[in-house]
């Protein structure tokens, strides 16, 4: 790897840069279709009264009380890399919001807070999790579009797995970075 500062040499690379994953085998010339996905969350400060967290199905708005704050998340807008914040977005999460809680306000302070997040999409929905032929030492886990946190400890022991030549705890022919798409 050539940086700024030095070049470091690796016996085994792990790329794990979800939404940025394309642009970064570019130079590599490895094609990896992965897709940014903008989701949306709203902090709420206030108290809510809300304890479980909760989906609301109908309107794909997570909803998580954390530890001084409620979390209400959701949308997938594909624009590619980019942080802007659509306010249209925002406001369904927040009406998604009050029309399921009631007497639940989320303040104009609160929405103008809205944050984004870019979710690497795959065409297939699959993570890719494996090897590509174009380079032995490179290993890639990317592409778990709203999944990465879920998935990520899993994808973690196939990785040290597929590091290590271990044998598989699942098979993976599914996940692999080089897999055909559709039937």
């Amino acid at each position: 790897m050539v940086t700024d500062h030095q070049n470091f040499e690796a016996d085994e690379v792990v790329l794990a840069a979800g939404a940025w994953t394309e642009e970064l085998l570019k130079p590599l010339k490895i094609a990896l279709s992965v897709q940014a996905g903008k989701g949306y969350r709203i902090n709420v400060e206030a108290p809510t009264g809300i304890s479980i967290p909760s989906v609301l199905m109908e309107s794909k708005v997570g909803v998580t009380p954390m530890q001084g704050f409620t979390r209400f998340a959701g949308t997938m807008e594909i624009a590619g890399i980019n942080h802007s914040i659509r306010v249209n977005r925002v406001n369904a999460i927040a009406k998604a919001a009050t029309q399921y809680y009631s007497g639940l306000k989320i303040n104009v302070k609160d929405r103008k807070q809205a944050k984004c997040g870019l979710r690497p999409l795959s065409p297939d929905g699959l993570p890719f999790i494996g090897r590509h032929s174009y380079c032995s030492n490179l290993v890639l886990a990317t592409g778990h579009s709203m999944m990465g946190w879920s998935l990520g400890p899993a994808t973690g022991k196939l990785v040290t797995e597929i590091i290590s030549n271990k044998k598989l705890s699942m098979p993976i022919d599914a996940f692999l970075p080089e897999r055909k798409y559709g039937s």
